[in-house]
């Protein structure tokens, strides 16, 4: 009987998560179905006269590499489409054919990829510019246009068509991604409705801006258009920042070595969105710039948990060093040397002919008084460049420390010879027996392929940690009172995770703000089916079945939230209630 009614519970429970997921036919089992694929989304080609409006077509291939970003689809980021072309020397403007096409798809190991043409009809008067297009899918493999075998085994592909007028560019890009995901599985568990949703939640005028700032070669033009996008977005979403234009801001300012202009756009890119880690990256390089070390060491060091990089760990190790080495305090010197010398140590063990990282180790060893391994690790450094003077410096200084006196004079005279500065240091170290003047050295340049191949190599950790953030961005939406955007992130966390019980408790919490007490009932329930301890959701199901005057099922919940924690508040208030009959 107990058996029975397990299984009960869980054929309820799947019913449920079956429902909340828009249909049986299209839940995950239906998912499964379809394999992995990787696509490219090249820029659309303008087939008219009017340069003005090139900037839509990288709009698509901005916008669908967004939305296409579903559970079982890995989209190419730009930056990844980037280094494809490059790869190929292909300049960034150059809209390729289709055989071309298929070589940055291979080279960026997609299996489809997405090309678009579109022709413009300027506005007139009130009457707003109007576009229509045509896009199409390619598979890699198969070297052909997407489509399906229709009856009598003829092939027929499959072109897209949108057109309308320019301001609602983003609600066709919305449905074309639609379409183009619903032609590659017809079980698709999303509507039309929810990628327009999702493609319309950037105020239009500051995507416009953003697009048209980042084709702009003109710096001082570019940064007028992406703090354009910034300002508009920003008026329309209560404060918040622009991810991808403040993104490009920071690359704006790095060039042209503005430091603080450059440290602040980049850190205000938050952990959840793309270009998190490559915005630490550069921020703490420009905080160190500023001089700033405290800063900088506050956006790298997270960093070397999320994307262990060598030039991360190389750079946090570095600035660790340095500010060990300024550090008055004792304790705090011990605690930033032996940082320092960690993350120096993981940087050389996954890169050991880094002689940049055997520099920087070398240091940290010789304040730390490991003066034998320094020198061990100088010696590869100037084996590859022999004039390197502050290397030679500071080895002559290690062996001297270890009493090998004649290879040390021998390095001596070599750093006298390439270091300019050899007076003045070989004074200080008389005087003092410190190499404080020796600069630390860090990359400049963000591993951008490096990020790529952790990404691949992380797999089901990084769908994990996709599935951590949608929920702390799912969160944050519905903090805001912004349901209608919080229900998609929550929707891709149960196509990742379908047993994710937070994800139905949050889901029940929407439907139940919106006054839908009969879908808040099922979400809830679920999310109690696959975490029985989930206090909140005993205590959500007992507040509404008291309202609706269900006393003995709102007595069921009280009491099982008590037995979860006879402490918590609001189950206490909750029995309170059900005791006295309240509401």
């Amino acid at each position: 009987m107990l058996r029975r009614r397990r299984i009960a519970y869980a054929v309820t429970a799947l019913l449920a998560l079956s429902a909340l997921l828009f249909a049986g036919e299209h839940g995950a089992a239906a998912q499964a179905r379809v394999n992995n694929d990787v696509v490219l989304v090249l820029p659309f080609e303008n087939t008219t006269n009017h340069a003005q409006f090139n900037w839509v077509g990288e709009s698509f291939a901005d916008s669908l590499s967004e939305l296409l970003n579903v559970p079982g689809l890995v989209v190419v980021s730009s930056d990844e489409r980037e280094l494809a072309y490059q790869k190929l020397r292909l300049p960034l403007t150059t809209l390729p054919s289709r055989a071309t096409a298929i070589k940055l798809a291979r080279e960026a190991k997609a299996t489809m990829v997405i090309l678009g043409t579109y022709s413009i009809i300027p506005g007139q008067g009130e009457s707003p510019a109007s576009l229509t297009g045509t896009a199409r899918v390619i598979k890699v493999n198969e070297g052909r246009v997407m489509g399906e075998t229709m009856p009598g085994g003829v092939w027929a592909t499959r072109e897209f068509d949108f057109g309308g007028a320019l301001t609602r560019l983003q609600e066709m890009q919305g449905r074309l991604a639609y379409q183009v995901l619903y032609q590659r599985d017809k079980a698709l568990p999303f509507s039309q409705n929810q990628f327009v949703q999702q493609a319309t939640k950037i105020p239009p005028k500051a995507f416009e801006a953003y697009i048209k700032g980042v084709q702009t070669d003109d710096e001082e033009t570019r940064a007028i258009y992406l703090k354009n996008a910034i300002k508009l977005y920003s008026d329309a979403n209560a404060g918040a920042i622009y991810p991808q234009a403040a993104f490009e801001l920071g690359h704006l300012y790095l060039k042209k070595q503005d430091w603080k202009g450059a440290a602040e756009y980049f850190s205000r890119i938050q952990k959840r969105e793309p270009h998190y880690a490559e915005s630490a990256f550069y921020s703490g390089y420009a905080f160190w710039r500023m001089g700033d070390l405290t800063r900088a060491l506050s956006s790298l060091v997270p960093l070397t948990t999320d994307m262990p990089l060598t030039a991360v760990y190389n750079n946090a190790g570095a600035i660790s060093v340095q500010a060990a080495r300024d550090e008055k305090k004792p304790e705090e010197r011990a605690r930033l040397l032996n940082q320092g010398l960690t993350f120096l140590s993981r940087a050389s063990q996954s890169s050991p002919g880094d002689t940049m990282v055997r520099f920087n180790y070398a240091y940290g060893l010789f304040l730390a008084g490991k003066y034998s391994e320094a020198a061990d690790q100088l010696r590869p450094v100037i084996a590859g460049d022999p004039r390197d003077g502050y290397a030679y410096f500071l080895f002559a200084k290690s062996l001297e420390r270890i009493g090998k006196a004649g290879d040390a004079a021998d390095a001596d005279n070599q750093a006298r010879r390439y270091l300019q500065v050899y007076a003045k240091w070989q004074t200080e170290w008389q005087k003092s027996q410190t190499v404080a003047e020796v600069p630390l050295r860090l990359r400049q340049v963000y591993d951008r392929e490096g990020q790529f191949t952790i990404r691949a190599d992380q797999g089901d950790d990084v769908a994990s940690g996709n599935t951590q953030d949608l929920l702390i961005k799912a969160r944050e939406l519905y903090s805001a009172g912004r349901d209608e955007e919080a229900l998609p992130e929550l929707r891709r966390v149960l196509m990742i995770e379908p047993m994710n019980a937070e994800a139905y408790l949050l889901i029940g919490r929407i439907h139940l703000r919106r006054g839908d007490q009969e879908q808040a009932i099922s979400a809830l329930k679920t999310a109690i089916f696959w975490d029985a301890k989930l206090i909140d959701a005993h205590v959500l199901l007992g507040r509404i079945f008291l309202e609706r005057g269900d006393r003995a099922a709102a007595m069921t919940y009280a009491r099982n939230a008590m037995q979860i924690d006879p402490n918590n508040q609001e189950a206490i208030a909750l029995q309170r209630q059900v005791d006295t009959g309240g509401k």
